[in-house]
């Protein structure tokens, strides 16, 4: 090759990737972020005619001259799920009690450093932000106070998804639309729910180190209602051809897709026959990887490769467990929770991304007899001392060791270092 000809292909796939992220960013907004973590605003979902010609055009360009070798790393946790002692816990953190402020930073402090430490991180938030109005409310209509979102942010997520059984829980009452309008301030793509069609139709992306990322987001139902009870665009339901739809317009507009399934049997620790047929289903597809959520405890990990033939393997974790969640009932098996961590390369001159450095990090959340100490830790900084003091373990002799030998056996031992 000339040195002309490698200097105007360099140039072609620069300006392709400017025209990717022009198209992709809100009008009047540009990336941006702060801390140790480089957040971009999250991209909106391109219309019929960018999805199309010099749009499409651009981006398999840019896929195909790729400028460098590139990796990013990713972690992923369960349900976000805070009830009504929570909602106290954070009242009196932000200072007087019933004052109408809120503090839940201090919840996720001893997780955030694995959090912000990822390029870019997922979270599923289950509650919606449905207004301090409402306040903090658990089982079985949940709502958490705008306070939250702030919380998620600084922690270090960037994509969150909101589509679950408890989506609709005060959606009466107008707190879907309050919750679409305190996500669409953040610098996170959020995904799931909607209340307008473009909403619905967008593709939720995140761009880390040029390698462009997009999240779907489905649940199996939603407590109370049928779905054509809901209003329009309100839920993403699973549906195959609706999925199958959304991977293909992902496909178009990112690198990976991810995609995110509220499914599953509530406390059963292994797969149902839904979620292996839907996974099977997902890898057919060759979605990159599955994000499960909502059995409030952790699932296997898998590989599960393509059955047509295309030679891709798609990484499947079944559930990921609640990440913050204070049942009434204090089930061992429910604090018990699940960070899946990966890195998505690129090798220099190919356009293919892949999946490497797998891993499960064990989790539980913490919530004393009282209960009025919260927090998630990551096992291993979890003190034997404080978890003995753990509302959901005191049966247990040696509780640090039983969630370890738990996790292993349920999630599978290779994905441990």
């Amino acid at each position: 090759m000339s040195l002309f000809s490698g200097a105007l292909i360099a140039a072609c796939a620069v300006v392709a990737i400017a025209v990717i992220v022009a198209l992709a960013l809100p009008s009047g907004e540009e990336a941006g972020g702060s801390g140790a973590k480089a957040v971009s605003e999250p991209a909106q979902s391109a219309s019929a005619e960018e999805r199309s010609g010099a749009y499409v055009g651009a981006q398999q360009e840019a896929r195909e001259h790729p400028t460098s070798a590139a990796t990013v790393s990713f972690v992923a946790v369960g349900d976000n799920l805070p009830n009504e002692t929570i909602g106290l816990y954070a009242d009196k953190k932000a200072g007087d009690e019933d004052d109408g402020k809120y503090d839940y930073t201090s919840l996720f402090e001893h997780v955030k450093p694995y959090i912000e430490a990822a390029d870019l991180a997922y979270i599923d938030q289950e509650t919606h932000i449905g207004g301090n109005d409402i306040g903090p409310n658990g089982y079985p209509s949940f709502n958490t106070t705008d306070e939250m979102a702030d919380a998620v942010v600084d922690a270090g997520f960037d994509f969150v998804a909101s589509a679950t059984n408890h989506s609709y829980d005060w959606g009466y009452f107008g707190a879907l639309d309050h919750s679409l309008a305190i996500w669409e301030k953040q610098p996170v793509a959020f995904t799931g729910t909607a209340v307008t069609a473009e909403q619905y139709e967008r593709i939720a992306t995140q761009e880390r180190n040029g390698i462009v990322f997009a999240l779907l987001n489905y649940t199996y139902g939603v407590n109370d209602y049928t779905e054509d009870s809901l209003p329009e665009y309100a839920v993403n339901f699973i549906h195959k051809d609706r999925i199958a739809a959304d991977v293909e317009r992902a496909r178009q507009v990112a690198d990976v897709v991810l995609v995110a399934m509220h499914w599953g049997t509530e406390n059963l620790m292994e797969a149902d026959e839904e979620q292996v047929d839907l996974a099977q289903f997902l890898a057919d597809l060759d979605v990159d990887v599955v994000l499960g959520s909502h059995p409030h405890v952790i699932g296997p990990m898998k590989w599960v490769s393509n059955s047509t033939g295309s030679g891709h393997r798609t990484l499947v974790a079944f559930s990921l467990g609640n990440f913050l969640a204070d049942h009434d009932e204090p089930y061992d098996k429910n604090v018990l929770e699940g960070m899946l961590s990966c890195d998505f390369v690129r090798q220099e001159g190919s356009a293919d991304v892949s999946v490497e450095n797998v891993k499960w990090t064990p989790l539980v959340f913490h919530s004393n007899a009282e209960r009025d100490e919260f927090s998630v830790y990551a096992l291993d900084d979890y003190p034997a001392d404080v978890a003995k003091k753990n509302r959901a373990l005191t049966d247990k002799k040696d509780p640090v060791k039983w969630l370890a030998d738990t996790t292993e056996k349920v999630v599978g031992q290779e994905w441990f270092e």
